[in-house]
């Protein structure tokens, strides 16, 4: 089966090297494709240098589910690795652990948590996963429908074609691995405000809010694999 890694990236030239590094060692992958989604700092040069295929959307606003569709397109890989470009502390071994459950057929999807410490992180590994860290089969992509490939939403919709079908899911805590928030990029007023919206919108996308029906959450759990 061959695997190819996504990145999507808006800005994110401090660290998107580190992360295309990390992907290209994983043991899995075949190709690097980074998408830079309409940045405005040299983000695409610097995933270049770093051995990553790049892909430039002209895009004035971006769209992170627009951009790995833009990804998985230009792919023809079975199975596809999804990497957030804004990670700190990611290395190849931390993705050898996330493939490895689906490699060997014990999960169709297979997430990674951030290391938020020793109190969280039981809590986090049993949440709704919203990590940009995940493997799945490309034919999870292919069955969201193309109008719920919708900005940052989208690891919700990944998780509700996995949920709704009863299929096994692993999640572990990458130890070590964090991330730039949107406090670190846009300063901490206008960080929290656009944290703040978005979790308003993932809100929004649940029932009666919205068509995301709350069974999802008690299938995911009921066929989730908690990995040390």
């Amino acid at each position: 089966m061959h695997i190819d890694c996504i990145i999507p990236a808006r800005d994110e030239a401090p660290t998107v090297a580190d992360n295309v590094r990390a992907a290209r060692d994983c043991v899995y992958v075949r190709e690097v494709i980074v998408v830079d989604d309409g940045s405005t700092d040299d983000t695409a040069d610097v995933a270049r240098e770093a051995g990553a295929k790049v892909i430039v959307r002209d895009a004035a606003t971006g769209s992170k589910a627009h951009a790995m569709d833009t990804g998985v397109q230009a792919s023809d890989a079975e199975a596809i690795l999804f990497v957030d470009a804004d990670c700190t502390g990611l290395t190849g071994a931390h993705l050898d652990e996330i493939c490895e459950p689906f490699v060997a057929g014990d999960a169709v999807m297979s997430l990674g948590a951030f290391d938020y410490g020793r109190f969280w992180n039981p809590l986090v590994v049993r949440w709704p996963p919203t990590t940009g860290e995940r493997i799945i089969p490309r034919w999870v992509w292919e069955a969201i429908p193309p109008h719920k490939l919708d900005g940052y939403t989208i690891e919700l919709r990944i998780n509700e074609v996995v949920a709704e079908r009863r299929l096994p899911t692993t999640m572990r805590t990458m130890r070590g691995v964090y991330h730039r928030t949107k406090r670190d990029k846009l300063g901490k007023r206008e960080g929290v405000r656009r944290t703040v919206d978005m979790y308003r919108e993932l809100v929004g996308m649940v029932w009666p809010f919205g068509d995301l029906r709350p069974r999802a959450y008690f299938y995911y759990l009921r066929n989730l694999t908690v990995l040390g």
